[in-house]
């Protein structure tokens, strides 16, 4: 039994335990920070195992979900990081959020005696086993945090097969990167989805050259061209395939950072013929979202960042992380303001959403409910999938 052991054995260990966070953020270049909060909380030092003294900054952390099973699948943490003034930016040294994906994250426990500094700082230091996981997935970002889905590497003896990481349930192929528009030196992986979303089907309908978006919640987005009707419950009929919306009043962010509430419409098809009043929850409904193409609009961001406003630009897709007034076309790219709107979800679901998609046969930019199911998913992003010949 070590030290450590017995010194947590005791009803009261006379230390706060501590968890300790490193970031590789690029080859060989680190981040260390660890969960503070309080205002004038200061940095810590901790060594590693070869003695090396390193210097944790305090950053708001909420981590979820952590722990060992010993059957079923492994457990995907979360870990919530406030980012109010661009805490987590300037810690990864101004990159994208979007470049974390796919990055080690290490987790380190210890007893807070155990610092440097304090009577009880030793080479190598006394801490629990490490746990090491991979950045899987952006699951939610604002302007007040990101969070981050996190997943264990599937590791045999230190190697990776084939020269990657697996991560069940989730494609490790990079979103759109062998698409036929990515010149050939230049592809990676195996997802050929359009680079700007073009749909991967031949159809003989006569919106075959619509394209399609979706975002990470695996929502369609379609132009606010598309003429929805307002549904009213109790006197609706809705036809299968069709659009409509209904309202509802939620808290908005205003220009100036405050909050107020505002009636806001939302985004609903059809699944089928039904007068059932849309909802989340609903089998004869899917949510959509809608995006603008004007820059002398108003993009909206809200509490719930699932609802914040996207525009269409240049063909690429942009989703608002603050409102945004007349937004000049110089400032919507990846940054403080704008993040990309078109993501992939990393499921088999994301990605059957995806390459069985039609275009809707008489609405304009409209998905059909009705899919393709001829057309295969990429071969070697899921298990089970049927190879390409």
């Amino acid at each position: 039994m070590t030290q450590l052991d017995k010194e947590i054995q005791k009803q009261d260990p006379g230390s706060a335990l501590i968890e300790l966070y490193v970031l590789e953020y690029s080859a060989n270049t680190f981040a260390y920070f660890f969960g503070g909060v309080e205002e004038d909380l200061s940095s810590i030092q901790f060594r590693d195992e070869n003695g090396t003294v390193r210097t944790y900054e305090p950053v708001p952390i909420v981590a979820e979900g952590y722990g060992a099973q010993s059957d079923g699948s492994a457990a995907r943490p979360e870990l919530s990081i406030g980012n109010v003034g661009n805490t987590l930016s300037s810690a990864i040294g101004g990159l994208d959020i979007e470049d974390l994906i796919g990055q080690r994250l290490t987790k380190r426990t210890t007893l807070e005696k155990y610092l440097v500094g304090n009577a009880g700082d030793s080479t190598p230091p006394l801490e629990f086993p490490k746990h090491t996981y991979i950045i899987d997935r952006i699951k939610d970002r604002s302007i007040l945090s990101v969070t981050f889905e996190l997943a264990s590497p599937f590791d045999v003896a230190g190697i990776t097969l084939p020269r990657r990481h697996i991560i069940g349930g989730s494609c490790p192929f990079r979103y759109r990167e062998a698409a036929g528009s990515v010149a050939a030196a230049s592809r990676c992986g195996g997802c050929n989805w359009g680079q700007k979303s073009g749909f991967a089907t031949t159809s003989a309908s006569s919106n075959a050259s619509s394209t399609i978006y979706m975002n990470r919640y695996d929502e369609y987005i379609v132009s606010d061209d598309i003429s929805f009707t307002t549904f009213t419950a109790g006197s609706t009929t809705a036809s299968a395939g069709g659009y409509y919306k209904t309202v509802s009043n939620v808290a908005r962010l205003n220009a100036n950072g405050t909050l107020s509430n505002a009636n806001t419409n939302n985004y609903w098809q059809a699944l089928g013929a039904t007068s059932v009043t849309p909802s989340d929850t609903s089998n004869s409904w899917r949510r959509v979202r809608v995006f603008g193409t004007g820059t002398s609009n108003t993009y909206y961001a809200y509490s719930d960042s699932k609802r914040n406003d996207y525009i269409l630009l240049s063909g690429n897709l942009w989703q608002a992380l603050t409102t945004r007034v007349s937004p000049a076309t110089a400032e919507i790219k990846e940054g403080l303001n704008w993040t990309t709107g078109d993501v992939c979800g990393k499921k088999i679901k994301s990605c059957r959403l995806r390459f069985h998609s039609l275009p809707h046969p008489s609405v304009s930019g409209g998905v059909d409910i009705a899919t393709d199911k001829k057309v295969t998913l990429p071969f070697g992003g899921f298990p089970n999938v049927k190879q390409r010949r």
